[in-house]
């Protein structure tokens, strides 16, 4: 019978790792599927896990297997962030664990591709873009068209809503931000999120929305970046916030709205003069989304402003279109998606390129390339061939 190797380290980094991960005891025993009393005699020293348990566990936390081998635990990790989808006073603790490892997760992530770029003397860009909360919406929209370079002609030809994704998000990373997807956090639980920096800043938006929708977050976090602002966001009214973030809120999803589908643009559209209030339906709306790349809410929701539509109208109609939504996506539930799609989509062709340049120039290993994108070595000749399409 094969002996179980035990893992020789210091117990407080076994504490490090789960309150590093903003775990309590009884959550981190059930991800990692063992008795609270047993992962309390690992983390005082009355026991010791198996290396296969360790690994387990360096998993569950989402923390590099080698951190257990050091000699004393590392800070803990600090969010940078606050949470604008709460009540006032709430903190990032309130947050549940597995938003906070995803955030821990992508600020790595960022830092490793600031220091690849450097290594591979790639030319450094300030974020320079800004904005006042007091500024008026529709200008500020019209400068992020401008900056990001989308025309209304290239917007036109976009004509689906994953397309209309990629573009956006494409030019909002040329510009210098780091915008990468969340797949393993519930969309209740999270919509979107940035932290600014002078140099890369985040924005993070969750792969489990619809296309349209990660589209409206995305324009909604580059907002916040311009207000020199971070946080994990709602995108809808919250009265339980405060004044100040409330209307941080409602100016973020001003802007991103006028910059998806500009006034001067969807006002040319003869149908939005000759439409009667209760008469939008998907025959009208639908074309109207597919040239803008939105969804039909946001068109919806713009006709609300014009006052050609009435609240309840949209309230209802805004309903069955998550409703349709939910419905869509459970019927795409279970499709596989491969390692190299999987990487390009969550972390963004510009940090996978980055990292499979620093393997080819030898600046970094395979191993460590492994490790960066979180795939087996075996996929990188796919990896290339998926960057280069």
């Amino acid at each position: 019978m094969a002996t179980s190797h035990r893992a020789e380290i210091n117990p407080k980094l076994l504490i490090w790792a789960r309150e590093s991960s903003r775990m309590d005891v009884d959550y981190a025993s059930r991800k990692l599927g063992i008795s609270a009393e047993k992962l309390i005699s690992w983390e005082s020293g009355q026991a010791q896990p198996t290396i296969k348990q360790l690994r387990n566990t360096a998993k569950s936390y989402r923390v590099n297997f080698g951190a257990f081998f050091l000699p004393e635990p590392p800070e803990v990790f600090k969010s940078p962030i606050k949470d604008l989808r709460r009540h006032h006073g709430a903190t990032f603790n309130d947050i549940c664990p597995e938003i906070y490892m995803d955030l821990r997760s992508n600020l790595n992530s960022r830092e490793v591709v600031i220091e690849l770029e450097d290594e591979l003397n790639e030319e450094a860009h300030n974020f320079n873009l800004k904005c006042s909360i007091d500024d008026d919406p529709k200008k500020v929209a019209k400068i992020i068209r401008k900056e990001l370079g989308i025309t209304f002609p290239k917007q036109l030809k976009f004509r689906n809503s994953r397309v209309a994704f990629n573009k956006w998000r494409t030019a909002i990373s040329n510009y210098g931000c780091f915008a990468l997807q969340s797949t393993k956090i519930e969309l209740d639980d999270m919509r979107g999120y940035s932290v600014y920096f002078n140099r890369k800043p985040l924005i993070v938006v969750n792969r489990k929305d619809p296309y349209a929708a990660r589209t409206f977050t995305l324009l909604h976090e580059f907002t916040h970046l311009l207000l020199r602002s971070s946080g994990l966001c709602d995108l809808h009214a919250n009265t339980n916030l405060p004044a100040h973030e409330q209307r941080l809120e409602v100016f973020c999803n001003k802007v991103a709205a006028q910059a998806l589908v500009p006034d001067t643009h969807l006002l040319r559209y003869e149908v939005i003069h000759s439409t009667k209030k209760d008469a939008w339906n998907d025959e009208i709306l639908a074309p109207l989304s597919r040239d803008f790349g939105v969804s039909r809410e946001v068109i919806l929701r713009k006709i609300l402003d014009y006052g050609l539509t009435t609240s309840q109208f949209y309230e209802d109609h805004r309903e069955r279109y998550r409703q349709e939504a939910k419905e869509s996506k459970q019927r795409r539930k279970g499709g596989f998606v491969t390692p190299s799609v999987d990487v390009v989509s969550a972390k963004g062709k510009h940090f996978v390129s980055v990292v499979i340049d620093a393997m080819n120039s030898a600046i970094i290993t395979p191993n460590d390339a492994s490790d960066y994108l979180g795939v087996k070595s075996k996929h990188f000749s796919k990896i290339e061939m998926k960057l280069e399409g």
